[in-house]
């Protein structure tokens, strides 16, 4: 374990957050020292004459400091006011780190900065203990819209495990979550409290996230289940609260414009029909056509008992080695047991040919949706003729 660490982020958030969780890793280490958190005139001397030396009630010592931007070669944070002052030396500062620490001492630094920082300390810190830079996505904002990388995505896992206290989120979960969510830690961190809190002493899975994560109360959230369920109602529910003018709120809870409600819907509704036919087409003439019958599919415990380890094994191999396909996408990962026992269990409440000729009729409807309002009778005409209809009814029955 590195006793000493520089953490630097742009974000004063995520900075508090690594901060913290370094501390108390560190603190537990020395025996649940207290640590010693050095004001903001500390200087590098400062710094450097606490650490070599030794306290008369403690054998361990933790220093922290919270902000040592001016330090280093790295700008202020956008948006942020400084008073431009020079730059400490800081020579005796690397003078202690070059001959090691006092043993039962450690050293944290944090840098709120606007990139990652270079120069001297840095290099310094790199060599002796650890250096980590929680990156972010880069501007312009909302980061919520930005695409994670695999860095910023391990920066928001961080943040998930210290906010979720011991309960497990499991790995569909926590990819639906970061997806959902994109870069607001903060809002992750509420989010994950809410979950932790709901699912008790069980696992937080793609279901729970799926039900608590934003309100489905005119939202564009309840689409997918509405489709694969055969349940009309909830999407004739948006088109009329859109043609009111009332809000409906988009995957992340925020307030989707009115124009944007025609195409989703026909996107949503084609894909996941495309997704049914080529899980029937898939299925045809196997043991596992019988298993897409409603009668089948809408028992109690049917994905845990009969899917999850049955099924969903032998049908996602499948998707691999039919990719690409609607359910396989290159350079995607395969859907979980969870989303891919959804599109099956849907998949039974719709025939063949009631697949199709939605999907044909796919060009008609896209031109009315280019040519009228949202919430236009085209587009309620097809959803109620596709979607429509008694979900029900045995597999393949007309």
């Amino acid at each position: 374990m590195s006793r000493i660490r520089l953490i630097a982020s742009s974000d004063d958030f995520l900075l508090e957050e690594r901060l913290a969780a370094a501390v108390s890793e560190l603190a537990a280490g020395l025996g649940g020292v207290e640590p010693e958190l050095l004001g903001a005139e500390t200087t590098p001397e400062t710094v450097a004459t606490e650490l070599v030396s030794r306290s008369l009630f403690a054998a361990e010592r933790l220093l922290v400091v919270g902000d040592i931007r001016s330090w280093l070669d790295a700008p202020a944070p956008p948006g942020t006011k400084v008073d431009r002052e020079e730059a400490p030396d800081p020579g005796p500062l690397l003078q202690v780190l070059a001959e090691g620490l006092p043993e039962g001492v450690a050293l944290v630094l944090g840098a709120w900065c606007g990139r990652k920082p270079a120069g001297e300390l840095v290099s310094a810190v790199e060599a002796a203990g650890s250096f980590e830079w929680v990156a972010l996505p880069p501007p312009p904002k909302p980061w919520e819209d930005a695409v994670l990388s695999r860095e910023q995505r391990a920066v928001l896992e961080a943040v998930l495990r210290r906010a979720a206290g011991g309960v497990v989120f499991d790995r569909a979960a926590t990819s639906m979550l970061l997806d959902r969510l994109g870069f607001a830690p903060r809002l992750l961190v509420s989010e994950v409290r809410k979950l932790a809190g709901a699912a008790g002493s069980e696992a937080v899975d793609e279901g729970l996230v799926r039900r608590l994560t934003f309100p489905r109360e005119r939202s564009v959230e309840v689409v997918r289940d509405a489709v694969l369920g055969r349940r009309l109602e909830p999407l004739l529910d948006l088109i009329s609260a859109a043609e009111a003018g009332e809000p409906i709120n988009d995957w992340q809870g925020q307030r989707l414009e009115v124009d944007a409600l025609g195409p989703i819907l026909v996107g949503m509704t084609a894909s996941l029909l495309l997704q049914m036919l080529y899980l029937r087409r898939l299925v045809a003439g196997t043991p596992a056509e019988a298993e897409l019958a409603p009668a089948r599919t809408s028992r109690d415990g049917w994905y845990n008992r009969s899917f999850k380890n049955g099924l969903a094994p032998a049908l996602t191999a499948r998707l691999g080695d039919d990719a690409p396909s609607p359910l396989a996408r290159p350079g995607a990962k395969p859907p979980s047991p969870f989303s891919l026992g959804a599109v099956f269990a849907g998949a039974g409440r719709y025939a063949d040919d009631e697949l199709t000729a939605a999907i044909a009729s796919l060009t008609r409807v896209e031109s009315g949706i280019r040519q009228e309002a949202v919430c236009l009778a085209t587009l309620t005409a097809w959803l109620t003729e596709t979607v429509g209809g008694e979900p029900g009814r045995a597999v393949g029955q007309r």
